[in-house]
């Protein structure tokens, strides 16, 4: 059966550019191949590319582009899904008056234009551009694309103190035209409102019949307003586009970024997590402020002890510094408290991070990126050859991890780490589980600190509670303290949540000592290595936590709460 020849092909056998033999040959192997008629033109080094752009335009009479003479600078961003770009091979070179212009090399599939275009929104017009030329403007822009943030830009400056959240009904009444204004403007002043009263995470969660919205204050969830359930397609779509996620795939989670400005000095950076569920994605945006951090060991809020025994242990020249507890307990805030007061121009700190939260100048950090293969283990194993003094690693979650940390500490590194266990002890039975030895673990660690955050009481507001004796020394409060202790408890006002304003971390902090080595080689298990620590006059956590209510700082609700 002979093998149908395209308008172009015909063209360039009428051109006498291309014998009929060649032509078919390309279309077959085309065919064969799932690929195009240029693309066999072209691998095969047929015809010049140059001479085959200028006749694939005039054949479909279309513009012909010099991609050297354009700025890929001004290509818009956030049009086109990148796994479309890749897919189709073409590039965004500008917008206007609903129109999209695209550069690509083979116009012959119409399937192309006609999925950009339901995709985008726009009317997509087409140029054609040199094959060559064209993937490597498509590389350079890609890279730049996963390398950058999607950015909301508010303007010089934002009055956080004006931001109000519409009201469903309004929402509902503005959202029934197709216009996608007030969607973006409803979730631009969600994400406004979240950073006014700083909190730390948005979920969008889509239900049967409902759609809520909820902002975590201080650690805990408070449900903001619910949207019409029939949004939550369009809200999930429009928070993809901007976190540079793609917004045709619904059924496996992503995750992406970005970034508000709220004027010349100040960024937040946003971590986008999607989720498919029975009723449709759920997302988290997680906020990274890094003006609502106070960087510092004083700001953590430890006992004058505690705090000793910790800046004892930064200033070591080896050793393993451990950090544990939940996720959202604080412990990054901690390591970067420790760096902070490291970081001096005698060091060289190198910093491995899943992401990296907050930017310190002087210290070198390391973003982990699985998909490119670089994880902590990878990163420390390169960080050893870059002659280190002090390296943090954001998680030890292997083995493997584990390993070369105990190994870097014994060979004249500080290493500084976190886990996620609940205590000091349970932290030495993780890493023995895990497969270290009891010997490593005796003579690497010089500190574990297990620590949580605890709401603090409004001072406008908060208010004396009377207790009987017996309660309170049920609680686990300290017969000696009954005569000079008041305990407080949230109230509510103006200038708080629920009672509460911020958060102050409470901390378990165990340095080691031969006696703690000693019953660590022994094997001794969590149970008695807890009781040996309260021995030695170790604060629990419980401890520590009754101390901040006895201070007037968090309340006794708050302290059950936690431990």
């Amino acid at each position: 059966m002979p093998v149908p020849l395209a308008g172009l092909a015909r063209r360039l056998i009428a051109e006498g550019l291309l014998s009929e033999q060649q032509a078919i040959a390309a279309t077959s192997n085309s065919s064969k191949l799932n690929t195009t008629f240029i693309d066999q033109l072209i691998c095969g080094k047929v015809l010049d590319e140059k001479a085959l752009a200028e006749i694939t335009a005039d054949e479909y009479s279309l513009p012909l582009l010099k991609l050297d003479s354009f700025d890929l600078d001004s290509c818009p961003e956030n049009i086109i899904d990148i796994a479309l770009i890749k897919k189709h091979r073409i590039l965004p070179l500008s917008t206007g008056n609903n129109k999209l212009n695209i550069a690509l090399s083979d116009p012959g599939n119409q399937n192309v234009l006609s999925e950009l275009t339901f995709h985008t929104g726009y009317n997509v017009e087409p140029v054609v551009v040199e094959q060559d030329k064209l993937a490597s403007a498509i590389g350079i822009y890609i890279q730049k694309q996963e390398h950058s943030y999607t950015t909301i830009d508010t303007g010089e400056s934002v009055e956080l103190e004006n931001i109000e959240i519409d009201s469903s009904q309004d929402i509902e009444e503005e959202l029934d035209a197709n216009d996608e204004t007030p969607l973006v403007r409803f979730i631009n002043k969600l994400l406004l409102e979240a950073i006014k009263t700083k909190a730390s995470d948005i979920h969008f969660e889509p239900y049967e019949t409902t759609y809520r919205v909820r902002f975590r204050i201080d650690g805990i969830l408070h449900e903001i307003t619910r949207p019409p359930v029939r949004l939550s397609a369009r809200l999930a779509s429009r928070i993809k586009v901007m976190a540079q996620l793609d917004i045709s795939s619904k059924k496996s989670p992503q995750d992406g970024r970005i970034r508000i400005r709220l004027g010349r000095d100040r960024a937040i950076d946003i971590r986008a997590n999607t989720l498919p569920t029975v009723w449709g994605e759920k997302i988290v945006l997680r906020l990274l402020d890094p003006s609502s951090t106070n960087i510092g060991i004083d700001t953590l809020g430890m006992e004058p002890s505690q705090k000793a025994h910790f800046c004892k242990a930064l200033q070591a020249t080896q050793g393993l510094i451990l950090i544990t507890g939940p996720t959202g307990s604080g412990k990054t805030v901690s390591l970067y408290s420790g760096l902070h007061l490291l970081n001096t121009p005698e060091k060289n700190i190198c910093t491995a991070e899943d992401p990296v939260e907050i930017n310190i100048e002087g210290i070198n950090q390391l973003a982990i990126n699985p998909k490119a293969g670089l994880f902590f283990s990878s990163a420390l194993r390169s960080f050893l050859r870059q002659d280190p003094d002090i390296i943090m690693l954001g998680e030890i979650r292997d083995l493997e991890t584990a390993e070369m940390a105990i190994r870097a500490a014994q060979t004249g590194h500080l290493v500084l780490s976190t886990l996620h266990t609940l205590n000091a002890a349970a932290s030495l039975d993780r890493l023995h589980s895990m497969g270290i030895p009891p010997y490593n673990l005796a003579h690497t660690i010089s500190l574990i600190m297990a620590q949580r955050l605890a709401r603090r009481l409004c001072n406008n507001c908060k208010e004396a509670s009377e207790l009987p004796q017996g309660v309170l020394k049920e609680q686990g409060f300290d017969t000696t303290q009954f005569a000079s202790l008041t305990i407080y408890r949230a109230k509510a006002c103006n200038y708080c949540k629920d009672g509460y304003s911020g958060r102050i971390g409470f901390y378990e902090v165990v340095p080691f000592t031969e006696e703690l080595s000693r019953i660590i080689m022994e094997g001794s298990h969590t149970g008695q290595i807890s009781e040996h620590l309260r021995e030695t006059g170790c604060l629990s956590l419980r401890e520590a936590v009754l101390l901040k209510v006895a201070q007037g700082l968090t309340s006794l609700e708050e302290a059950n709460r936690l431990t």
